[in-house]
């Protein structure tokens, strides 16, 4: 199920990028999709997808719920560091496309 995470943890990747792409599953309808998907489809319009959101939002259901339910997440610390981290991946998007925060 997570085997595009498990090879990216092979080839040495940090455990923010590998944790940004395990599954997560919806508490609410059981949808599976990954924290990237979720920012790139669900927080798409939300201003706080790249200013360091604790949250995800279920691109089925539109439930929103702590990134402390990932399995890769144990304490509030780790929640943070993979908020600033998928935040960093956004902007760096957002920058390479010429939308960067000081142009919305």
């Amino acid at each position: 199920m997570n085997g595009f995470f498990e090879a990216m943890r092979a080839k040495g990747f940090s455990n923010c990028t590998t944790a940004s792409v395990r599954k997560l599953t919806c508490p609410d309808c059981g949808f599976q999709f990954s924290l990237v998907y979720a920012r790139a489809v669900a927080c798409q319009g939300c201003s706080e997808a790249c200013r360091g959101c604790p949250k995800v939002r279920c691109a089925r259901c539109d439930n929103e719920f702590f990134l402390d339910r990932s399995p890769d997440v144990e304490d509030k610390i780790q929640e943070r560091t993979l908020a600033d981290h998928i935040c960093r991946i956004v902007n760096d998007h957002h920058e390479s496309k010429g939308i960067g925060i000081a142009n919305r």
